[in-house]
């Protein structure tokens, strides 16, 4: 049904627009492929989508659902550091980290899903202590959340660095070792600390 709605609504804006600007359906990799082949590849419960405008165009890209992969030494250094910017807390390296990340993008008529998973406090109460994790809820630049254990990505880094094409609320889990799991768009939150704590 979203996904409906947001195709009329990209009609109806690309009409709009000046005639320039043209609509691109794209899939995981960034090719352009149809409106039929998108609408059928996210049907299959792999996907999930996001929309975004560059100067030229309106795009509609599908995103892996879930994804397992592996930052390097480097990489994981640079997420450490920014972490310490944007929450002042200082993480371990031998510590996994969960990192809930949330887009601003409005659903009509629905409350933000951020509203739901801040309000888990069993969630919140189960890394508390715990030294081997570090948990964050984190926001996108200009998101500003009225919770005082939300922060905001100030200077973009986080979201460029592991969600650069994001949906509502996602997570990652990242292992000591760089091994990461990550899922887009919404998620059931509390089998979040079984994934963390196991060994995959």
């Amino acid at each position: 049904m979203r996904l409906l709605i947001f195709l009329l609504l990209l009609s109806y804006k690309s009409l709009s627009q000046n005639q320039k600007k043209h609509s691109y359906f794209l899939n995981e990799k960034g090719e352009t492929i149809t409106q039929d082949k998108f609408h059928d590849q996210s049907k299959t419960g792999k996907y999930t989508w996001t929309d975004y405008e560059t100067k030229d165009s309106v795009n509609i890209r599908l995103i892996y659902r879930e994804s397992y992969g592996r930052i390097d030494t480097i990489q994981k250094r640079n997420l450490l550091k920014v972490l310490k910017q944007v929450t002042g807390t200082t993480v371990n390296q031998n510590q996994t980290i969960i990192i809930n990340f949330s887009f601003l993008k409005d659903i009509p008529n629905q409350k933000h899903c951020i509203d739901f998973y801040t309000s888990q406090k069993s969630y919140r109460n189960f890394f508390k202590g715990k030294e081997q994790f570090a948990q964050f809820y984190i926001t996108e630049i200009g998101f500003k959340y009225s919770k005082k254990f939300v922060f905001e990505d100030k200077n973009d880094e986080i979201r460029k660095m592991l969600f650069p094409y994001g949906v509502h609320c996602n997570y990652i889990i990242i292992k000591p070792d760089g091994r990461f799991y990550k899922q887009m768009g919404e998620h059931r939150q509390d089998v979040i600390p079984q994934i963390a704590k196991s060994d995959w």
